[in-house]
């Protein structure tokens, strides 16, 4: 019996492991605000990656909070070679740009090495974005 159950397990790591085409990228920056930005509490950083077929399309990779602008370091999976990472003072804390919240994003490429050169997001006042995704 334990055999077995050791068996099970060791088919569903090998199902977890190899399904993923994936690969763990490292994501290091800071998030800073304009001068004429008002920036108050948390900061939502989405991470998503480039769909490589419709260059348009941004599939949603995770999300992290930071508790006030900074520097931060994510490591996220990726299967392409470019990835966007969007900052948002969420203020609502809905998950969203919302109207008056400052907000930034920035495009990235994963080199052949599978790093990504530190990143900078500059939060401004502008109207958020149509799409988040």
């Amino acid at each position: 019996m334990n055999k077995a159950l050791l068996g099970m397990v060791g088919l569903g790591l090998m199902a977890t492991v190899g399904c993923s085409s994936g690969r763990d990228v490292e994501v290091t920056g800071n998030v800073s605000a304009a001068s004429t930005a008002a920036v108050d509490g948390d900061i939502l950083l989405s991470f998503y990656e480039i769909d490589t077929e419709d260059d348009a399309a941004r599939i949603h990779i995770d999300d992290q909070t930071l508790t006030a602008l900074g520097d931060f370091t994510q490591t996220i999976s990726v299967e392409g070679s470019k990835v966007v990472i969007v900052a948002i003072n969420d203020r609502d804390g809905d998950g969203a740009c919302s109207t008056g919240e400052a907000w930034g994003e920035v495009q990235a490429e994963v080199k052949d090495d599978d790093t990504i050169e530190p990143v900078s997001i500059v939060l401004s006042d502008a109207p958020c974005p149509s799409t988040q995704e």
